[in-house]
């Protein structure tokens, strides 16, 4: 992907529609500047986050809970492995463009999944309020899955990250 290769600053239209075998005026027809692609980019990345919950949330939900974190994580950090460059160059160049409204959508769906799996399990989950610990999950596991994509590569590769994001939140949830 021409972003990945070149950066946020460095990719324009004209490398796009290239890239694309496209002429740029098809291109402008759906994308008027380069933020607008990258924000189409951007939003099939949190798409694809969700997608994760969505596709395994009844397979999940008779699971433990140590379980449900550890698959989720693993899904999370694998989705952001595979496009581990795009998410370094997203998150340290261009984290402000993406549409907040759909991303609080998005992530509002996931705190809902989140939720339903820690009522299910209320009995092992420290924390009364349910709402408030599936928010914190998400946001959370999140952040941390998408910087380790510049920060912490490493780690990602090794499995590390998964293990011990997944320790820290079991943790957080069962006390």
């Amino acid at each position: 992907m021409v972003l990945g290769q070149h950066g946020f600053a460095r990719t324009t239209t004209n490398r796009i529609a290239e890239r694309a075998g496209v002429s740029i005026g098809t291109l402008y027809r759906y994308f008027p500047t380069a933020e607008a692609l990258v924000e189409a980019v951007v939003h099939r990345m949190w798409a694809r986050e969700l997608e994760l919950f969505e596709t395994r949330a009844s397979e999940l939900s008779a699971q433990p809970l140590d379980r449900i974190v550890g698959s989720l994580i693993d899904s999370l950090v694998a989705q952001m492995a595979r496009q581990r460059v795009l998410y370094m160059r997203w998150y340290g160049e261009a984290s402000h463009l993406g549409r907040l409204d759909l991303g609080l959508k998005m992530t509002n769906r996931a705190i809902d999944l989140v939720e339903g799996w820690l009522r299910a399990h209320e009995r092992a989950v420290r924390t009364r309020n349910l709402r408030f610990a599936a928010d914190l999950v998400v946001k959370t596991t999140m952040a941390v899955v998408r910087t380790a994509a510049r920060d912490y590569p490493e780690q990602v590769e090794s499995g590390e990250l998964a293990r011990e994001l997944t320790v820290m939140i079991t943790r957080y949830l069962t006390g």
